[in-house]
């Protein structure tokens, strides 16, 4: 189901679907083989205008999944905080969706990928959550 008042940025049934900013190199690449119907949207100034946010919102409509996407210099911590909040401000709209969160970062230090903070949402979100430096790649 779309998020609706909103257009998405790709065809329904696109192959590749890129989250990425204008002018950086983080990225997320989905990779749709099964031609399943896509939505892919703007949150960060489009979906939600103020507050915190995620950047991009993917939706797999056939296997009823909810991507939420952030792209982030290197702070963990707070792309987690700013997924979190996305969620809660959408959760109406996407009940019936399971959530996956994606964080792609320039940087994943160490010592902030174990830290206490970041360690709360590795638990909270257990396998629903995938980080990766510059790119991640995977098939929704």
């Amino acid at each position: 189901m779309p998020i609706i008042g909103f257009d998405s940025l790709c065809n329904d049934r696109a192959k590749i679907i890129v989250s990425q900013d204008k002018g950086q190199t983080r990225k997320h690449i989905a990779h749709n083989h099964s031609s399943a119907k896509v939505s892919h949207y703007r949150v960060d100034g489009v979906i939600i205008k103020q507050g915190n946010k995620c950047d991009y919102l993917l939706l797999n409509n056939d296997k009823r999944t909810a991507y939420f996407i952030e792209l982030k210099g290197s702070d963990l911590v707070w792309a987690a905080k700013q997924i979190e909040a996305a969620q809660q401000i959408l959760q109406k709209d996407l009940e019936a969706y399971s959530k996956e969160y994606r964080i792609v970062a320039s940087r994943c230090k160490t010592q902030e990928i174990e830290s206490a903070e970041f360690k709360k949402y590795r638990f909270k979100w257990k396998k629903k959550l995938k980080y990766k430096a510059e790119c991640l790649e995977e098939n929704i």
